[in-house]
């Protein structure tokens, strides 16, 4: 494989494709319409009046879902994956600590009308079907053409397993959720990423509107020097929330290791916090490039991070749970090597089109395929 170099950290996101264009594009008109109304509403109102909290709720809305989410937001080091670009980067973000009126109507209203949700990730149930999935010969040259990454040549390795997914049989419904099939019937479940960034969750609702399963950030490192690691207050919370509404859960921890001893100690907090809870999703190994911005992680060469991620991996798995790889296309395809990381399965993160075997040469068992939903 051909490991990542400095020139990398620099990649930047284009226009992300969306499904619900025409959906959105309603929203932004319904935002303007509300943002009138608030403007004559506080023109009525008597000056010293003070303003009573308001938080409506749709009324029963056909296939809700939770607020915006987007994964892998460390508190204190603001970051997010909320690119729409069309690989998935890091940038820097301030909080939005501040909750006025208009927000929360006009989330509501997004509940409402759209039922729209962020953070969507897609989890590929075809792989275990009865048959095992077909692998590479060692020592093959194999292309892959990537609209940003543009022509990336890959030495195969022996055993790993191939991209077989076909795209005629992946569906999307009206809602934008995709289902994937295999001899007619489905064989996928739609699941979306939270963190505690996330408040007021209806997980009921969640999973009305079709969810099947949820990511939960159970913790992360800062990506400054001290790196030191932090729990997501939500986590247990949201875990019993899930499961008693029905849904599926799996975790995910968002990596800002430099070494393999950073990564042994991520997977060791990771299982003390976990304390044994039962999961039906894997433990997610989220490690990232922070964009626009001085990290501990900038020097990690695709050796180092092959071996910090079989690390944690392995950590995790001594723990009895399963792990799994998050990574964006350009990680996937130029850090990770498959010699190693051939017997752990892959999160990948591309928000562009259907990655079939020409975009993504190896196999994956989740997709983020959109952060907008």
């Amino acid at each position: 494989m051909a490991y990542l170099d400095d020139n990398h950290n620099g990649l930047t996101s284009g226009a992300g494709k969306n499904p619900l264009d025409a959906l959105e594009d309603e929203l932004r008109s319904l935002k303007l319409t509300l943002g009138e109304l608030e403007e004559d509403a506080a023109a009525a109102e008597p000056a010293q009046a003070p303003e009573a909290p308001t938080s409506p709720a749709p009324q029963s809305p056909p296939k809700a879902a939770p607020a915006p989410a987007a994964p892998a937001q460390a508190p204190g080091a603001d970051i997010s994956r909320r690119d729409t670009g069309e690989l998935p980067v890091m940038r820097q973000e301030e909080p939005d600590t501040k909750k006025p009126r208009t927000a929360i109507i006009v989330a509501a209203l997004a509940l409402a009308v759209l039922g729209i949700a962020a953070g969507f990730v897609y989890y590929w149930l075809s792989h275990q079907t009865p048959q095992d999935p077909e692998r590479s010969v060692a020592g093959e040259n194999v292309t892959v053409n990537d609209s940003v990454l543009g022509t990336v040549e890959i030495l195969t390795v022996g055993g790993a397993a191939l991209n077989t997914y076909d795209e005629d049989q992946l569906v999307m419904d009206d809602n934008g959720y995709y289902s994937y099939y295999v001899d007619g019937k489905t064989a996928s479940e739609m699941g979306v990423d939270l963190s505690e960034y996330q408040t007021d969750i209806d997980f009921g609702a969640v999973k009305a509107s079709g969810i099947d399963f949820v990511m939960l950030r159970i913790g992360g490192r800062y990506y400054s020097d001290e790196g030191g690691l932090y729990k997501d207050d939500a986590f247990h919370d949201y875990y019993n929330q899930a499961k008693e509404a029905g849904l599926k859960v799996g975790a995910y921890f968002f990596s800002q290791a430099a070494s393999i001893d950073d990564a042994r100690e991520e997977a060791r907090y990771t299982l003390t916090l976990l304390d044994g809870l039962t999961l039906d999703y894997p433990v997610a190994f989220d490690w990232e490039i922070i964009e626009d911005d001085y990290a501990r992680t900038d020097g990690v060469s695709g050796a180092e991070l092959t071996a910090i991620a079989e690390a944690f991996c392995d950590t995790i798995r001594e723990g009895q749970y399963k792990a799994v790889v998050y990574a964006s296309t350009s990680l996937m395809l130029q850090s990770y090597d498959f010699e190693t990381m051939k017997d752990y399965e892959f999160w990948l993160a591309d928000y562009r089109e259907f990655p079939n075997s020409e975009k993504m040469y190896y196999d994956f068992t989740m997709w983020q395929y959109t952060t907008e939903g």
